[in-house]
């Protein structure tokens, strides 16, 4: 028993050491915890470190209500430095270099004055109070990104990101002073942008400019190796469009009112939708899976792409014919909501199962099967009675046409020759 009673008396001692020791620590250096770590099982305090020590691992010091940093400039840290989550309002005291990434996001920086220079991975100073990005690398060899900051610019931000660049949700109304590389994607999302200029001329992966103030794209990339987002703008042309898009080109709910501009391939969906189209001229010929130019006022689909790999959208505008619809499409065809229409005629090219949607009472004029919700097939279109009589109609109309055309050059043709047997007989 008294052992026992030895025993925690020596406990109790001994937590209230650790706990004076801690509370000396805390008075002594006026931070918020004591810090320490522990390496090849002996334990460091981080505010006692000697100028060149070398951290082997990550160094995590995320989450403990820091207002500064302990001085760490003379510190190497050969994995990522964590430092999110705090009350830092600068970087004075980080690491002179972090072999993997530097985070410090969700503080309350108002600079980056301090931060390391010599980073190998990528750095996240989002969701900050900044206003300058004074202080960064001039090259960041990961993914570098701003977002949620007050930026109202880009001048400091680094000249090269290998990896992605962002810069959503901030106060910019210009791109210029951002990198002019970038290897992955280029996110500016949610600002005040009116201009693209100052964006790179090439981006690897995707360029995402949506929500924003653009009244035209003038600046944007040339190239863009998957996705190019100008949705939610103010835009009243595609003029200055990227020419090359790998995957998807996304323009919905702009002003348009047609799509010059725009490239003449796309490898995945053309989004063009809730904008104020009139016509499609413009747009592209070729697009790999969907074509959405729904909402708006067309009256026709002339200008249409000719091919499209999936599924093409026309519902909710004004149409009164489908002439120019696309000569190839994949999967389906959706027309709905075109109280105007008054005909299927013009839907053409497509696989026998794939399936055409349109309003009720405009389907119900050809009497084919059709499952609630599920369409009618294209091969059970062009098979009835109201469609064969249309294209009847519709090769009565190209052969007078034709017919008309050759009259017409055969005349043409008789009067030259007719002028230049008078011509001769004058000069004779």
């Amino acid at each position: 028993m008294l052992k026992k009673f030895l025993r925690q008396i020596k406990e109790k001692l001994s937590r209230a050491t650790n706990q004076n020791k801690t509370a000396t620590k805390i008075a002594v250096n006026g931070y918020e915890e004591n810090l320490t770590f522990v390496q090849d099982g002996v334990t460091y305090d981080l505010y006692q470190l000697p100028a060149g020590f070398v951290i082997k691992g990550d160094l995590d010091i995320a989450n403990k209500g820091l207002s500064k940093l302990p001085d760490l400039s003379g510190v190497s840290v050969k994995g990522s430095f964590l430092c999110h989550g705090n009350k830092l309002s600068d970087l004075q005291g980080a690491p002179q270099k972090v072999g993997g990434d530097f985070i410090c996001d969700h503080n309350v920086l108002t600079s980056l004055k301090g931060i390391s220079q010599q980073i190998g991975g990528s750095i996240n100073c989002s969701h900050n109070e900044l206003t300058s990005l004074e202080g960064l690398p001039r090259v960041v060899k990961g993914y570098c990104d701003l977002c949620g900051n007050r930026l109202t610019s880009l001048q400091g931000a680094p000249e090269e990101v290998e990896r992605g660049f962002g810069c959503s949700a901030n106060l910019l109304t210009s791109l210029k002073g951002g990198p002019r590389k970038v290897g992955w994607n280029y996110i500016c999302k949610n600002n005040k942008l009116t201009t693209l200029e100052g964006a790179p001329q090439e981006v690897g992966d995707d360029f995402i400019c949506d929500h924003n103030q653009l009244t035209c794209l003038k600046g944007a990339p040339r190239e863009v190796g998957n996705d190019f987002n100008c949705g939610y703008n103010q835009l009243t042309s595609l003029e200055g469009a990227p020419q090359e898009v790998g995957r998807n080109f996304v323009c919905e709910t702009n002003r348009l009112t047609d799509l010059r501009g725009a490239p003449q391939e796309v490898g995945g969906d053309f989004w063009c939708y809730q904008n104020e189209l009139t016509s499609l001229a413009g747009g592209p010929k070729k697009v790999g899976k969907r074509f959405s130019c729904s909402k708006n006022k067309l009256t026709s689909l002339e200008w249409a792409p000719e091919e499209v790999g999936h599924t093409f959208y026309c519902s909710a505008n004004e149409l009164i014919t489908l002439k120019g619809a696309p000569q190839k499409v994949g999967m389906g065809f959706r027309c709905p909501d075109n109280p105007n229409l008054p005909s299927l005629f013009g839907i053409s090219g497509m696989t026998e199962d794939s399936r055409i949607f349109c309003d009720d009472e405009l389907m119900a004029k050809y009497d084919c099967p059709n499952s609630e919700n599920d369409g009618i097939y294209y091969k059970d279109l062009i098979a009835s009675a109201k469609y064969q009589s249309e294209l009847s109609a519709y090769k009565i109309r190209q052969k007078k046409q034709e017919d008309n055309k050759t009259a017409q050059a055969k005349f043409k043709a008789g009067f030259a020759a007719f002028k230049k047997k008078k011509q001769t007989e004058e000069r004779e």
